[in-house]
């Protein structure tokens, strides 16, 4: 009896065994299948950009700045940017201004960037002016100023810019205007990534501590908790403080 159950049971480590080996092995399967898909838009991407199509250069030079499904490749972003602001991208302007503005690739010049951004944002693209934004706020080659910072700001907002929401928002709140800082992210209530989550730690904040509003621990700790989920782990630190 006792012989058998040993034999059932390395029968069951077995099955567990090799069920495990084919789930490995169904998933290193599936990850190639992926970098290939990848690797086939890339290079539908590259061909479409080499025959002068705009807006695959535009694309490329983006996706080469921040490490889109590639590496961060600077000089390829200055390449494929260049490429796109002949043709009058005004995305591509922005792009090139955030390398001249960070010096990636480039050594640091910060008039270029900012008519890079100042031409972006006369064209219409929406993260011109946030960066005119930051450079007015942090005084990059430019006067230092809030209220020139908050223009710009407002301007990306109208653009559907949430980053210039939020910074705009950080601002009425260095001034005092809690109000107008709680209705600013109040408005992106809804959407949860990466982008909303430092909107909605922030209403905790202001919640927590009862600036521009009645302080309230319970609301702090809903609007942390939306602040999680949409990827904030600072704002958990935050709930397990609130007493």
């Amino acid at each position: 009896m006792k012989k058998k159950y040993i034999i059932a049971v390395l029968i069951l480590i077995l099955l567990f065994s090799c069920g495990k080996k084919g789930k490995k092995s169904q998933n290193s399967q599936n990850k190639p299948n992926i970098e290939s898909r990848q690797d086939d838009k890339l290079k539908e991407l590259i061909k479409k950009a080499q025959k002068g199509d705009v807006a695959a250069q535009t694309e490329l030079g983006e996706m080469y700045l921040h490490g889109n499904g590639v590496k961060v490749d600077y000089k390829k972003s200055m390449e494929w940017s260049k490429k796109a602001v002949e043709k009058g991208s005004y995305r591509a302007m922005t792009n090139m201004g955030v390398l001249y503005l960070e010096g990636f690739g480039v050594e640091k010049d910060y008039k270029k960037a900012y008519n890079f951004f100042s031409k972006a944002t006369d064209g219409g693209d929406m993260k011109g002016p946030r960066y005119l934004g930051i450079m007015s706020e942090k005084g990059l080659g430019v006067k230092k100023s809030l209220d020139d910072a908050a223009f710009y700001y407002e301007i990306g907002d109208s653009s559907g810019d949430l980053t210039s929401r939020y910074n705009l928002g950080k601002i009425h709140e260095k001034v005092g205007d809690y109000a107008r800082s709680i209705e600013l992210y109040k408005k992106t209530d809804g959407r949860m990534d990466k982008i909303t989550a430092p909107m909605y730690e922030a209403l905790g904040d202001l919640y927590a501590a009862g600036k521009g509003v009645e302080k309230n621990t319970k609301e702090a700790k809903e609007w942390y908790e939306k602040a999680v989920k949409s990827g904030s782990q600072e704002a958990q630190e935050k709930i397990e403080k609130l007493k």
